[in-house]
């Protein structure tokens, strides 16, 4: 029975491996400080442990090494100074707003960081809700992050070799969703800019995958399953690159003009290859299975026969076809080498022939450069800041006016959780949270009308895994989780005193109406950033472009500057997806969604080279080869580059491929065409 990748998704992650992991050892910290000093104890030092595991995302041991110090250092930190504010109105109002502005500096270190900022508020919340003395709260803060580090540590260490496998299963499904993404570009009168704007976005997840799955491999505990693991990546990779130039020269769209039906089974075998990459993931994840992945030889047979067979008066239909079934059976080819280099030390030490793994996965570095730059006005993470805390004093203000807001914490928790330094990512997060609220509170309602201690202390347990699992997931999910264990902890503390789940219903909508009110304060559309990423991404595909129009380039300066374009094409993602539902979004969106699309074509026609070149290497000439890619590249980067004011012209085009030299020269003057538009977008939308 065929699983539907949604599932994958939700149930197979490492998120969940990590979620569980993070509700054990907040357990144990109960557990351990309730056997020596009381359940109340154990409830407050599992706070504190619940602070510091916020942070505990994903990574290698190494990076957490110097991660969760940070945490507690700044969850306790958060504490103390809440703690010392208390009984003092303006001196609490003080504490959350510098606590609120220091949080919002914190997201300058990287999106590491993000947690980070979260859990620094989350102990501020945690201490000014405490009942009884702060500072023994504080100092329950204290021991239970600082118990809970070894504990992370140690289940770190333990879970190292299954996580890898985990993450690698994950990235492969990413990689299939891309698939399918892509397979939309075969369908009867598809909409090429809106499909390769799917495909853009899907491939920024695809893109922290890969960067989350390369942290772990590079630094595993053993080098050999690290390789093994890493060497399937670099597969993967080149199946990766096979993938994006069956873009170039537009030919999904020539495809569907064919009368010939190429394009529904290029599309049907794409959607089969995503399907039997998921069965690889599953293998994967099950103990004792050797991972597979099938045979695809003739249905490319078959779509060989039929380009044979086809009759069409534009020779440019005749070489799209010839060019996507290479590229499909070069991606293919790739593919099935993951299973080989998965299991075989020998056949990862082949994939892996000439890389320094390091380079790829650069260690934590963690200083106070970073937030000094953003110390300027037109800083956007300055300006969250500033937006965050005017918000949380905003929160508190309201709080201390209205007495009947008893509970009026959960105000300051929700904007908290809600407020993040782009305008459109706040708005979702606000959905999201009253969406996640009305339902968990809802399921603590019915379990705490059950009454039934062993199943509220089951439900606690599970809501720690579920909030953490789900985070980058779907915050739905996350925030029904929290509120459930928010209610039922509160219940566990003070079992006298009934739960305030319409109070907390009513602070949740409080919480986000303020945070939607100073989402307006100095805000950041992403559309405003837009430009800025426009000549980022420009950069990067200069640099890429220098690399690959070249006769011969080493291995690694190649894969290092697809690794940059990657990162660069994802930021590209993550900014579409949000810009699109900025205010006054009307004449921006479409130069922009236009320029994104021509940058997915652009770095398809300059990938197409490279494989061209590697493909039919004997075929060709290297010093006339060479001498070609220079004027190419020259041309190319002209282009690109911003400062350049008269490009040179560009390559002369050809009127066929009939061998390899003449086939090489169409593809550089393609990529030069390309390249030309790519400015000409640019311009308009102001990047160059």
């Amino acid at each position: 029975m065929r699983i539907p990748p949604s599932l994958f998704k939700y149930l197979l992650g490492q998120h969940i491996l990590n979620g569980y992991a993070v509700a054990l050892g907040v357990l144990l910290v109960g557990l351990g400080v309730g056997a020596l000093q009381g359940f109340d104890a154990a409830l407050a030092a599992a706070s504190g442990a619940l602070c510091v595991s916020v942070g505990d995302t994903p990574s290698p041991l190494s990076s957490k090494l110097r991660i969760l110090p940070i945490c507690w250092c700044s969850a306790v930190a958060a504490s103390l100074l809440t703690a010392l504010a208390d009984g003092s109105l303006a001196l609490e109002a003080a504490a959350v707003t510098a606590i609120g502005f220091v949080a919002g500096l914190q997201i300058a270190w990287g999106r590491w960081a993000i947690p980070l900022s979260i859990l620094t508020q989350l102990a501020m919340v945690f201490t000014l809700g405490a009942p009884g003395g702060k500072l023994e709260f504080c100092q329950s803060i204290a021991l239970g992050g600082a118990l809970y580090i070894p504990i992370a540590l140690t289940l770190t260490r333990l879970l190292d070799a299954s996580g890898r496998r985990v993450m690698l299963a994950e990235l492969i499904r990413e990689f299939a969703t891309l698939l399918r993404r892509m397979a939309d570009f075969y369908r009867p009168g598809a909409d090429e800019g809106a499909a390769c704007l799917k495909v853009v976005e899907q491939q920024a997840s695809f893109s922290d995958q890969l960067q989350a799955a390369r942290s772990l491999s590079v630094y595993a505990a053993n080098p050999e399953s690290g390789a093994r693991l890493i060497a399937a990546l670099a597969v993967l990779l080149e199946a990766f690159d096979g993938m994006i130039s069956t873009m170039a020269d537009h030919a999904p769209l020539r495809l569907a003009s064919a009368q010939a039906d190429i394009a529904g089974r290029v599309e049907t075998l794409l959607r089969q290859v995503a399907d039997d990459l998921d069965a690889l993931s599953l293998d994967l994840l099950i103990v004792g299975r050797a991972p597979t992945f099938p045979d695809h030889a003739t249905a490319l047979e078959s779509l060989a026969e039929e380009i044979a067979d086809l009759d069409s008066a534009d020779p440019r239909v005749l070489r799209a076809a010839r060019m996507t079934r290479a590229r499909l059976a070069w991606a293919l080819n790739h593919l099935a080498r993951i299973p080989a280099v998965v299991a075989e030390i020998s056949e990862a030490e082949k994939a892996l022939a000439g890389l320094d793994l390091t380079k790829f996965a650069p260690p934590l570095r963690v200083s106070l450069a970073p937030i000094r730059a953003e110390l300027r006005w037109a800083s956007p993470v300055f300006r969250h800041a500033l937006r965050l805390s005017a918000a949380l004093a905003c929160g508190y203000a309201l709080i201390a006016v209205a007495p009947e807001l008893r509970h009026g914490n959960w105000i300051l928790l929700t904007i908290a959780v809600i407020m993040r330094a782009s305008y459109s990512a706040t708005t979702q997060r606000r959905d999201q949270r009253l969406f996640g609220s009305v339902v968990g509170c809802g399921i603590a309602g019915a379990l705490l009308w059950l009454n039934s201690k062993p199943l509220l202390l089951f439900a606690q347990l599970s809501a720690v895994g579920i909030a953490h699992s789900f985070g980058r997931v779907d915050y739905r999910v996350t925030s029904v989780a929290a509120s459930v264990m928010a209610l039922l902890g509160l219940h566990l503390l003070d079992p006298g005193e009934s739960a305030p789940v319409v109070s907390r219903l009513i602070d949740t909508v409080i919480g986000a109406g303020v945070a939607f009110l100073f989402n307006f304060m100095l805000p950041n559309y992403e559309r405003h950033g837009a430009r800025a990423l426009a000549n980022a991404f420009l950069d990067r595909l200069a640099s890429y472009a220098d690399k690959v129009l070249r006769w011969d380039v080493a291995a690694q300066d190649y894969r290092l500057a697809r690794k940059a374009l990657i990162e660069s094409f994802s930021s590209l993602g993550e900014s579409s997806k949000l810009a699109r539902d900025n205010p006054g979004v009307g004449k921006f969106w479409p130069r922009y969604s236009k320029l994104i699309a021509q940058a997915y074509f652009t770095a398809a026609q300059i990938v197409t080279i490279r494989l061209l070149i590697r493909n039919r290497i004997d075929e060709l000439d290297a010093r006339d080869s060479a001498a070609l890619l220079d004027d190419t590249r020259a041309a190319v980067l002209a282009q690109l580059r911003p400062s350049c004011a008269q490009p040179p012209p560009t390559c002369a085009q050809v009127s066929d491929e009939s061998d390899a030299a003449a086939a090489l020269r169409l593809r550089c003057a393609e990529a030069a065409v390309e390249a030309g538009r790519l400015r000409r977008l640019a311009a308009e939308l102001g990047a160059a």
